[in-house]
């Protein structure tokens, strides 16, 4: 097992609290900023900014989406063009699989089917009884 590496003293406040205070403390004179900026006739200059800054994220994750799709598309429309020999392929060693089970079964019936046929047949002439049904 790995020992832990020592940190320096201090490092934690450097990596994770500063910036953090610093990121929130933005952000609280962004909105003292917009809040004393907005006059009598920049309300609706506001209002458009925070709507555009509402629908950004929004079109930002459409255009992930839209590219995801786009390449969706264009992955399906290459295999569309190799999937077919492929299947092919596939498909002929599928009917030989099938013509050989097929006469597998037929040779395993051949086995069972045809001594139960001649004794069948080798009882019939050996016992002395009429047979039951008289064709004619």
């Amino acid at each position: 097992m790995e020992e832990k590496k020592d940190t320096q003293a201090g490092s934690g406040f450097w990596q994770i609290i500063f910036p953090s205070f610093l990121s929130g403390l933005a952000i609280i004179l962004v909105c003292v900023w917009i809040v004393i900026g907005a006059g009598d006739g920049n309300i609706s200059r506001f209002a458009e900014i925070s709507t555009v800054l509402l629908v950004l994220p929004v079109l930002l994750f459409s255009l992930i989406i839209l590219i995801i799709l786009g390449a969706g598309i264009a992955l399906v429309s290459r295999l569309m063009g190799w999937i077919p020999p492929i299947t092919q392929h596939i498909l002929e060693f599928l009917i030989k699989i099938q013509d050989g089970v097929r006469k597998f079964a037929e040779i395993v019936v051949q086995l069972v089917t045809r001594p139960s046929a001649l004794l069948g047949g080798f009882r019939n002439f050996i016992s002395n009884d009429k047979p039951r049904y008289r064709i004619e």
